[in-house]
């Protein structure tokens, strides 16, 4: 009987792009939702910055490395840095 045998580096970069990925639907979730805009712009982005970077360990993860870095964690860096000049131009959630 022959032990399967798996990295660990693979399951936690599943789990964590995995739970990424969720957290990037209740974000979407909270934007759809909310009649604010400065909430909805804000969790549009959230959204987009962990649905990026979830894709980002998956991709990272399970088959294409390094292409994945150079494009989806840029990506996610980029909209994350937009969250924050957005967050700061608009004075928080006022």
């Amino acid at each position: 009987m022959k032990l399967l045998t798996v990295d660990l580096e693979l399951v936690l970069g599943i789990i964590n792009g995995a739970s990424m990925i969720t957290a990037s639907t209740v974000s979407l979730h909270l934007a759809a939702r909310t009649s604010v805009r400065t909430i909805r712009i804000l969790g549009l982005l959230l959204a987009a910055f962990a649905a990026a970077h979830g894709s980002y360990h998956l991709l990272y993860s399970l088959a294409i490395g390094y292409p994945a870095r150079e494009l989806l964690d840029t990506t996610s860096v980029v909209v994350l840095i937009i969250f924050a000049f957005y967050y700061g131009r608009t004075g928080g959630l006022s």
